[in-house]
């Protein structure tokens, strides 16, 4: 485990930026139903992000979810309710305080272990399996248990995530996959993560509390950066 992480540490230190394909499957566990949202995300060093996820059956594009992070604070913004969030990020606070994001950032061995109760699930020629679950509170109140899978070391792509099975604490489950990763793409810059405001939304600041939209990905303009 520690060889794994280890070298999942140095591999995301070694890349400055990376984008990568999403396909998101939310299942309902009340309803038996289940929502597949496609996107892109994309990431810079130290703590930039876009991301967007459309609902892959809505026609009108109005259903969405996304994240602009500038580095100083998280915009949320939900396209069925028409609101952004604004979430400013502590000076002494390392990454987004967003679990997806920050496995796209990559995390240091020490945090994660620090951060998770994590074991080595199972290894095979092109997928490290990782097994974890949450210590801290505000990431319990996230999910319940959590399966990472990372390029296998032997791949094109080693240590990038590659997908992440979630439950919830209500029992809806989440499946994350990232395609078609690439990494230190040129032009990427800090203009390409600037706020971009909806004409008609408001932006709110949200109460004092962890961003925590976390795990779920809350509701970022596209890559793009159009709202749409």
């Amino acid at each position: 485990l520690d060889g794994h992480l280890i070298g999942w540490e140095k591999r995301m230190a070694d890349v400055k930026n990376m984008r990568t394909e999403i396909s998101l499957k939310k299942t309902d566990a009340v309803f038996k139903k289940d929502t597949n949202y496609n996107g892109v995300v994309l990431c810079m060093k130290p703590n930039f992000a876009v991301l967007r996820l459309d609902n892959a059956d809505d026609k009108t594009k109005t259903d969405y979810e996304a994240y602009i992070c500038d580095g100083k604070a998280v915009y949320a913004y939900n396209g069925v309710q028409k609101t952004i969030t604004k979430y400013t990020i502590p000076q002494n606070q390392a990454g987004v305080d967003n679990l997806m994001l920050d496995f796209m950032a990559g995390m240091k061995a020490n945090d994660v272990k620090a951060r998770f109760d994590i074991n080595l699930f199972k290894t095979d020629e092109h997928y490290i399996y990782l097994d974890i679950k949450p210590r801290k509170p505000n990431d319990q109140r996230e999910f319940v248990h959590l399966r990472l899978a990372l390029y296998g070391p032997a791949t094109k792509f080693a240590y990038l995530p590659a997908q992440v099975y979630m439950l919830k604490p209500g029992g809806d489950a989440e499946l994350w996959k990232f395609n078609n990763p690439q990494g230190d793409l040129a032009g990427v810059a800090p203009a390409n993560f600037k706020f971009v405001p909806v004409p008609g939304w408001d932006v709110k600041d949200a109460p004092q509390a962890p961003i925590g939209g976390g795990a779920g990905v809350g509701p970022v303009a596209p890559a793009g950066g159009n709202s749409g």
